[in-house]
C-alpha cells in the first residue's frame, strides 16, 4: 500500500498528469506550419493519405466517432468543431461525450443546459476557454452533452490497492481483465514511466495503469449507454488508441460496434515520414483508423513537474 506523506505527494501530481496533462496552459504558439505533413490526414491500414470528404464519409457511418486530442492544442480543437459542424449538416445529432466532465457532474451538467447557462464553473481542472465552442456549439445544435471522465476520488483506491476495491460484477461488466493481457500491460507501463519522465516508482507506475484501464473502460461504458443515437467523443488522443484503449473496451463488450478513431498528431521537425506515427502498437492492427496531422504547440517540458 502507498501510505508515506512522499508517495502520497507522488501520488497526487501523478493523478493530475494522467487526468489532465497540459489542460491547463494557455493557448500556445504553434510551430512546424509549413511542415508537410501539416494538414495531411493519413489511412495506417492502406499507408495513404485521404481527403476531408472520404474522412467525413467514414465518419457519418461510425457508431461511436472519437476525436483523440493533444489537450492543450487549439488546432486539435479547432478540427473537433469542423468534424461536429460537419456532423450537424447530415442533420445527425449525435450525443457529445466528453473527458473534460466527471460523471458525477451530469445531473448538474443537465440542469445547466435546461437553463441555457455557462457550463464553464462546472469543468473540473481543465481549461474552460479550450473547449467553450464545442460545448455550446453541441447545446444550440440540441445535441445531448455527456460527462464521461471518472472524479479522481474513484481513482485514488484503485491506484493504492488495485481492482479489489471495485465489486467484482462491475469489474466484470466493465471488461477490465476481459479486454486486457500481458502484452497491452508491458506497453501501458512503458508509456506511464515515460510520461511521468522516469520519476515513478514501480508500485504507483503499475496503480497509475490500473486507473489508466479503469478510465478507458468507464469512457467506453458512457459511449454504450448512449450509442443508440450515436457519439461524438472528445478525449486525449491515447484514450482512443485501438490496441489500448476506449475501442478495446467497446469490441470486447459489444464486438462489430462500428467505431472510428481519429487520432489528432502533432507533426515533428524530424520526421516527414506519415508510417513513422504512432507506429508502435499493440498487436498488428494499426492504433488509429485515421490520423490527421497538425502543427505542433510549443510548450514547456513536462518533466519540470517532477523536478528533473
Amino acid at each position: 500500500m502507498l501510505q508515506d506523506g512522499a508517495t502520497r505527494k507522488s501520488l497526487a501530481v501523478a493523478l493530475v498528469l494522467l487526468c489532465s496533462a497540459c489542460a491547463l496552459l494557455p493557448d500556445l504558439v504553434l510551430r512546424e506550419r509549413d511542415h508537410p505533413l501539416a494538414g495531411k490526414i493519413w489511412d495506417p491500414a492502406s499507408a495513404t493519405f485521404i481527403d476531408e470528404v472520404e474522412l467525413l464519409r467514414r465518419a457519418a457511418r461510425a457508431e461511436v466517432l472519437l476525436l483523440g486530442e493533444t489537450h492543450d492544442n487549439p488546432e486539435h480543437h479547432r478540427l473537433q468543431r469542423r468534424i461536429l459542424a460537419a456532423r450537424q449538416l447530415t442533420g445527425a445529432r449525435p450525443a457529445l461525450l466528453m473527458e473534460q466532465f466527471d460523471i458525477d457532474q451530469q445531473p448538474a451538467i443537465d440542469a445547466v443546459v435546461l437553463k441555457g447557462g455557462d457550463l464553464g464553473p462546472l469543468m473540473r481542472g481543465w481549461d474552460w476557454s479550450q473547449y467553450r465552442g464545442l460545448a455550446t456549439e453541441a447545446m444550440q445544435a440540441g445535441m445531448p452533452l455527456r460527462a464521461a471522465n471518472l472524479p479522481r476520488t474513484s481513482l485514488r483506491p484503485v491506484v493504492r490497492d488495485g481492482f479489489s476495491t471495485i465489486p467484482a460484477a462491475e469489474s466484470e461488466r466493465l471488461a477490465l481483465n476481459a479486454a486486457w493481457d500481458d502484452a497491452r500491460d508491458k506497453y501501458m507501463s512503458r508509456v506511464i514511466e515515460a510520461s511521468h519522465c522516469g520519476k515513478v516508482s514501480p508500485s504507483l507506475r503499475d496503480g497509475l495503469v490500473r486507473a489508466q484501464r479503469l478510465r478507458d473502460a468507464t469512457l467506453a461504458d458512457v459511449a454504450l449507454a448512449n450509442i443508440g443515437q450515436g457519439v461524438i467523443f472528445i478525449l486525449g488522443r491515447g484514450h482512443a488508441r485501438r490496441d489500448v484503449g476506449v475501442p478495446r473496451y467497446l469490441e470486447t463488450r459489444r464486438p462489430g460496434t462500428r467505431v472510428l478513431s481519429i487520432g489528432l498528431v502533432e507533426v515533428s521537425a524530424a520526421n516527414s515520414d506519415a508510417s513513422r506515427y504512432e507506429a508502435e502498437r499493440v498487436g498488428p492492427a494499426p492504433a488509429f483508423d485515421v490520423i490527421w496531422f497538425t502543427p505542433r504547440a510549443e510548450r514547456p517540458d513536462p518533466c519540470l513537474a517532477f523536478g528533473k
